[in-house]
């Protein structure tokens, strides 16, 4: 690992831990509030698409803010903005769990996912601020582990919360969480912002020159769309399965939970092989077992969408499983891989492709609410598009890798 700039600087151990503790805010964002979902419906009176609304919502201030968190991030350093960030998740929480109102509770998601964004551009940023290109993606690996886990015990806690506390105990759960997130921070974290970017102030232009800059760079377009597409299925299925199955298909909330355990599982059994095989074969290879992974879940659900009598509920949990396991191993080539090419503006390169993959979310996903509202169908169907979208990517990515590696 690099010597930070901080005066006391923090262990390689205590670093990755911390990288993983603020990603795992991304799923206990929604794996907890998830199998509440149909009672908030019921309780706030709510159509399908305005119960969308309330993870796509946080989804949208989550994209917007990180270019404001990644440039603010790089200007005064990770530690404030986290601490800024942090602060407003935690009170954003707080209200949500008082919202008497359907427009009230997706004011304070949006917020949420505001403070969410400034969490994970500096977990991000962390890996090129204390790694270099070669170690990054296995310490990401590692962070994304312990993000896994968390994933895999929020959603049975997401399920039994949903069974035996009201829905407005859980948002104020994650309240408290991030309160303690908080005080970590605030008494363990030393900045890690590269002393060459530090008190520089630059202008609009040279800030707008910087993005286009990283916007029109192959590596991060490839990563990027990687991330995007593969992310989407993710969230997509999930949010849209929730009101598919518990809604329709009468599947009770605890057991929901257990079938979020079950993609969670999935998700770190593969960052855990894409750390093996980064390790003995390189990111090629680990690119392609992600491709070849999300080619089968990918096949699975357009078998699903043309065959709408095959829509058990087995077979539906069966798919997004292997398709999970690919995505583990995406996620972990696509990120990291993302800011490599910009040691000086790690914040900014997390922000700008946060921001994209998390926009690509919220478009999907408000035709697919609105799909949903009329066909159960349209669940499958997107899968099996952002599948396919994330293997050609991943294809192209792969290529590129080589070519970069030739010359």
């Amino acid at each position: 690992m690099r010597e930070a700039t901080a005066p006391r600087p923090m262990s390689t151990g205590f670093v990755i831990g911390f990288m993983g503790l603020l990603l795992s805010f991304q799923p206990l964002s929604t794996d907890l509030y998830l199998p509440s979902l149909q009672l908030i419906t019921q309780s706030l009176n709510l159509s399908v698409v305005q119960a969308q609304g309330t993870l796509l919502g946080m989804l949208l201030g989550f994209a917007v803010s990180q270019l404001f968190w990644g440039h603010h991030s790089d200007r005064i350093g990770r530690r404030r903005v986290l601490l800024a960030g942090t602060s407003l998740y935690a009170c954003s929480a707080l209200l949500a769990a008082l919202a008497p109102s359907a427009a009230w509770l997706l004011a304070a998601r949006v917020a949420m996912g505001c403070g969410l964004a400034a969490m994970i551009v500096c977990a991000r940023a962390l890996v090129r601020d204390l790694f270099d290109v070669h170690e990054g993606p296995q310490a990401f690996a590692k962070a994304l582990t312990g993000m896994a886990i968390t994933a895999t015990l929020s959603g049975v806690a997401g399920g039994l919360l949903a069974r035996w506390v009201p829905w407005r105990g859980t948002l104020g759960l994650l309240a408290v969480l991030a309160g303690g997130v908080l005080l970590l921070t605030w008494h363990r974290f030393e900045e890690s912002r590269p002393p060459a970017t530090a008190g520089h102030t630059p202008g609009w232009r040279e800030v707008c020159g910087g993005w286009g800059r990283i916007l029109v760079h192959r590596e991060f377009l490839l990563n990027t769309g990687l991330a995007a597409f593969t992310y989407t299925e993710a969230i997509l299925f999930i949010g849209g399965s929730s009101l598919v199955l518990v809604g329709q298909h009468g599947v009770r909330p605890d057991t929901f939970g257990y079938f979020m355990t079950a993609y969670s599982g999935c998700f770190l059994a593969g960052t855990m092989a894409c750390r093996q095989v980064l390790r003995r074969a390189g990111r090629r290879a680990a690119l392609l077992c992600g491709m070849v992974l999300s080619s089968c879940g990918m096949a699975a659900f357009l078998v699903l969408s043309l065959c709408p009598q095959w829509h058990a509920v087995h077979w539906l949990v069966a798919a997004q499983m292997a398709y999970m396991l690919g995505h583990g191993f995406n996620q972990v080539c696509s990120q990291a891989g993302a800011v490599a090419p910009f040691p000086k503006e790690a914040g900014t390169a997390a922000a700008l492709s946060g921001t994209w993959m998390i926009l690509c979310c919220v478009g999907l996903g408000q035709v697919q609410a609105v799909a949903l509202s009329h066909s159960d169908a349209a669940l499958t169907a997107f899968a099996a598009f952002d599948a396919a979208m994330a293997v050609a990517f991943a294809w192209a990515l792969r290529r590129h890798v080589a070519g970069v590696r030739r010359v």
